[in-house]
């Protein structure tokens, strides 16, 4: 009864109590509900802020750092593969772009203003980008590209050509900004061009006339193309939409005629370097300018009246190329017999007298007037009398000569002679050598006592053809035909052959070599194809451009400075460019000393050709281990006619001397200064102290002021009596009773010799030390001469002499009138200050005596060792402890018996239905609705409508979401009190 009591209970107590929970759990749970949206009111807004798209339309202005989609949009991104429509913060997309957009990834069309680091698609838009491999129309800043652009870009690198002031790999047709070189280039057709989509600023120079709309660049080859572009960026001022036919065929013959193969061991003396030399002439550089010299100071040299070898009588000759008797190795003047040697052109004037003569002085001397003259070397005149040329014959021209052990003189010379057969009817000139046995006689005087082996060394020929290879040979030249225009080129003397001026120099192991003046042969011929190759030109591209475009335009012009009318001289330096090909040669020298042959004949060490047509009488000098070549030259045998003209019209003359150096004595000379030049003409050339034939010496003086220079010898007053012409009713006069009554004739002399420094890095200056004239040897005994120069130049001519009209032609070859001009004066370096004498050395004080060392002291006994103690006995170890016995395991617990199941629970009764709520109020019609924000493709939209506004009572969604908070909790509140209620009921 008991147990059965118990159970009754228990199962009607459970009952009570589960019913009771249900009703609990279901007034919590509203509780918690109605607190949650009471809670629940942050406000939410439809727009989205997404991280991530990855299939949506998106429309952007972005920013681009790579692109490889088409793209019309203002787009800054880092990488884009989808079209974007959309006000986006993305970090990767790969839909279509069409919005203001600032986005890591794009890969596909974008139509946006981009700013891109790479693009590999077509591209419309205002883009900076740094990599592009598409056709791309924007404004663009980009360090690579690969495609067809059409914007404006701005390119760092290129791999292509293009056709923007940018420069890419695909043909760009836009403004651009760029810090690489520019290059333009349109497609085949003249005529495609493209109109810029807008302004750019550019680091890379142009022009207007250039700015990517070239119209005649479709004709134009890659190699013109990058050549323009050049110029462009370096300030030329053309405009290729003018380029004519003429200028465009020009341009596209650049890269057949400067890449082929030139010989590396040749000094190519550049049509930049003409001109910056006829710029030092007409700035009247004191570094370079040839000091002034008083006219009334200058003598005729009274060894030249003596016997003409060729006419027989005696004259007053002029004399002119003049060299010593030198060491081979180290150019001293040579000693012989206590007497200098010098041996010089000399002529009657106006008689075509040109021949050899000897002439000598003291050792060492320096008195003008102590030259004596031993007679024409080769006994007279050699001409064939019978063609009734006899001024027309054999002739002496200019040499060198070394002394031999056996006391003999080897003389190297140039032997001429006028050749009838040939197209211009010019001198033939080849390379000779003869061996002077010479005789001192009792009275102290020389002479020449016979002339041996007396042969032609070398015409050019270095095989077996009628052409010489290094060098052209006379026939070479006679035979040249030069055409323009369709017809035969006459020479009008403007093509000369040279093969003359032969210089001695043996090297430190003895090698004898002779440098000369020659002409370049069939490895690098005369033509007009020179005109185009643009390592004969030198300088930058913008330089090369406008150059090549004077020397090609038959139109050319400057003004002459007697009638003050333009004159065309285009033709001129085009003819001039095609013919000239001036070189300095070399070849070594075999056989014996008195009898030499050629061994070896070795490349042009100095070419000139395409700039000028002369220059002669190199000579070298050894300073320390380095050869410096020197040379004259008239810049007027030059292809540069506006440069030497204005040379002419400032000074008056075009003279100069050029000059390189070289550890090598066949090859690999540099410039002096930087640009060869190295002494200009100050005066005109019909003045009394204009000189020329400058031939330098080395000096042998141990003064420090005079270190690293040498000595710079000339001849003054140009020949045949030009100094002696007056000005009689505007016309140059030679009047022999005026003559007379100016203390006689003023004939070629030789000029005051001056002092040239030499410096080791290459430069050189002119120093203010003039010395007599006809000075050879420069030593500790050379007086100098200070009442010889001056820095006035109107002391520089004799009184009639100003203002002269004279006949260019007789002098330097140009066959025009010109009316000399005063020179301005040059800067007057002041002679340096005598060094200081160094000071004396103070005597060493005498060293104090060392101190004797002390006796060392006694060493100490060493103290006995202590006895050891005796060890202590070891202890007895202890007996080990017996080991503890084990414990017993104890016995293991029952097992608990296991707990009957509870009885099932009866189920709860159905909860009766709910009364149905009251229908809301109708919409009012006047009050409109507020639309939702729709989500826009490819956003995660959030569906919170706090703070929405409801359509039926105009309240806002937060508001009708309290209220209902606040009836849940009052029926969670009712249900629990009802189910407390029922279970007391129950109990």
């Amino acid at each position: 009864m008991l147990r059965n009591n118990y159970f009754g209970e228990t199962k009607t107590h459970y009952k009570l109590y589960k019913c009771g929970k249900n009703w609990a759990v279901m007034g919590i749970s509203l509780f918690s509900l109605g607190l949650g949206m009471l809670v629940t009111s942050q406000p939410v807004s439809a727009d989205v802020t997404a991280t991530s798209t990855s299939s949506s339309a998106v429309r952007t202005d972005a920013i681009s750092e790579s692109s490889s989609s088409a793209a019309k949009a203002e787009t800054t991104s880092e990488s884009s593969s989808s079209a974007v429509k959309a006000e986006t913060t993305s970090a990767s997309s790969s839909s279509a772009v069409k919005a203001e957009t600032t986005s890591a990834s794009s890969s596909s069309a974008v139509k946006a203003e981009t700013t891109s680091a790479s693009s590999s698609s077509a591209v419309k838009a205002e883009t900076t980008s740094a990599s592009s491999s598409s056709a791309v129309k924007a404004k663009t800043t980009s360090a690579s590209s690969s495609s067809a652009a059409k914007a404006e870009t701005a390119a760092i690198t290129t791999a292509g050509v293009a056709n923007a002031d940018s420069q890419t790999s695909a043909e760009v047709t836009a403004d651009s900004t760029s810090t690489s070189q520019v290059v333009t280039n349109n497609s085949n057709n003249q005529n495609n061009t493209a109109q810029p989509a807008g302004n750019s600023t550019s680091t890379t120079q142009s022009t207007n006339q250039a700015n990517s709309q070239i119209s005649n660049q479709g004709q134009l080859n890659q190699f013109a193309t990058g050549f323009v572009n050049r110029a462009i960026s370096e300030g030329a001022n053309v405009d290729p939409n003018n380029f004519t036919q003429a200028q465009i065929d020009a341009l596209n013959k650049l890269e057949k005629y400067s890449t082929t193969k030139k010989n590396t061991d040749t000094t190519q003396f550049t049509y930049y370097q003409f001109q910056q030399t006829a710029d030092k002439l007409a700035e009247v550089d004191p570094q370079y300018a040839i000091p002034y010299f008083k006219a009334d100071q200058i003598q005729n040299l009274p060894a030249a009246t003596a016997k003409d070898g060729q006419t027989g009588k005696v004259a007053n000759m002029d004399i002119w190329d003049s060299w010593p008797v030198q060491d081979p190795t180290t150019g001293e003047i040579a000693n012989w017999n206590g007497k200098q040697l010098v041996i010089a052109m000399m002529g009657t004037p106006n008689a075509n007298s040109n021949h050899l003569y000897l002439l000598y002085n003291d050792y060492g001397g320096d008195n003008f007037a102590g030259w004596k003259n031993a007679g024409d070397i080769f006994a007279g005149y050699r001409g064939d009398k019978k063609t009734g040329l006899e001024i027309f014959g054999d002739q002496e021209w200019s040499g060198s000569a070394y002394p031999l052990d056996d006391g003999s003189i080897q003389l190297f010379y140039t032997h001429s002679k006028y050749e009838t057969k040939t197209i211009n009817h010019q001198n033939h000139q080849r390379i000779a050598t003869a061996n002077l046995k010479m005789k001192l006689n009792a009275d102290g005087t020389i002479s020449i006592a016979s002339v041996d082996n007396d042969h032609t060394l070398f015409k050019g020929k270095d095989n077996a053809s009628a052409n010489g290879t290094h060098y052209q040979t006379f026939d070479q030249w006679a035979h040249n035909v030069t055409m323009f225009d369709g017809h035969k080129e006459d020479f009008g003397g403007a093509d000369n052959f040279a093969m003359r001026d032969p210089h001695i120099v043996k090297d430190s192991q003895g090698n004898r070599y002779l440098v000369f003046e020659a002409s370049t042969g069939d490895d690098d011929y005369q033509s007009e194809d020179q005109i185009y190759d643009l390592r004969n030109y030198g300088g930058n591209a913008k330089f090369q451009l406008e150059s090549l475009f004077n020397l090609i335009n038959n139109d050319y012009s400057v003004k002459d400075k007697v009638t003050g009318k333009m004159i065309k001289i285009g033709r001129d330096m085009r003819v001039r460019a095609s013919q000239a090909n001036a070189a300095i040669g070399i070849i070594k020298l075999g056989g014996t000393e008195n009898n030499p042959t050629v061994a070896e004949v070795y490349d042009p060490i100095i070419s000139a050709v395409m700039v000028s047509d002369e220059i002669e009488r190199p000579d070298i000098v050894k300073i320390g281990d380095t050869y410096y070549l020197f040379a004259a030259s008239r810049l007027n045998r030059g292809t540069n006619d506006a440069a030497w003209r204005k040379a002419n019209d400032k000074v008056g003359d075009n003279v100069v001397t050029l000059g390189w150096y070289s550890k090598d004595l066949t090859k690999g000379f540099k410039p002096l200064n930087g640009n060869g030049v190295v002494l200009t003409s100050t005066v005109p050339a019909n003045w009394r102290t204009a000189t020329y034939s400058y031939y330098a010496v080395p000096t042998r003086s141990t003064d420090p002021r005079f270190k690293n220079t040498v000595l710079i010898t000339a001849y003054m007053t140009n020949r045949n009596r030009v100094a002696d012409y007056r000005n009689k009713d505007g016309k140059a006069v030679l009047d022999p009773d005026f003559i007379q009554e100016n203390n006689g004739e003023h004939n070629s002399t030789w000029a005051p010799s001056f002092l040239l420094r030499v410096n080791p890095d290459g430069t050189t200056r002119v120093l203010p030390y003039v010395t007599n004239q006809g000075v050879w040897d420069f030593n500790n005994a050379t007086k100098l001469n200070t009442n010889i120069m001056t820095a006035k130049a109107d002391e520089a001519y004799l009184p009639w002499e100003k203002g002269v009209p004279f006949d260019n032609g007789s002098i330097l070859g140009s066959g025009q009138d010109w009316v000399d001009s005063m020179p301005s004066d040059p800067y007057t370096p002041t002679a340096p200050t005598a060094p200081t004498a160094p000071t004396a050395p103070t005597a060493p004080t005498a060293p104090t005596a060392p101190t004797a060392p002390t006796a060392p002291t006694a060493p100490t006994a060493p103290t006995a060792p202590t006895a050891p103690t005796a060890p202590t006995a070891p202890t007895a170890p202890t007996a080990p402890t017996a080991p503890t016995a084990p414990t017993a395991p104890t016995a293991p617990t029952a097992p608990t018996a296991p707990t009957a199941p509870t009885a099932p629970t009866a189920p709860t009764a159905p909860t009766a239905p709910t009364a149905p709520t009251a229908p809301t109020a109708p919409i009012n019609p006047s009050q409109p609705t507020t639309p939702t924000k729709p989500v826009q493709a490819g956003q995660a939209a959030a569906t919170n409508f706090v703070d929405q506004r409801l359509p039926q009572t105009g309240e806002t969604d937060q508001q009708h979401m309290t209220l209902s908070g606040l009836l849940l909790l009052a029926m969670s509140s009712l249900l629990g009190l009802f189910g407390m209620t029922k279970r007391q009921r129950k109990e």
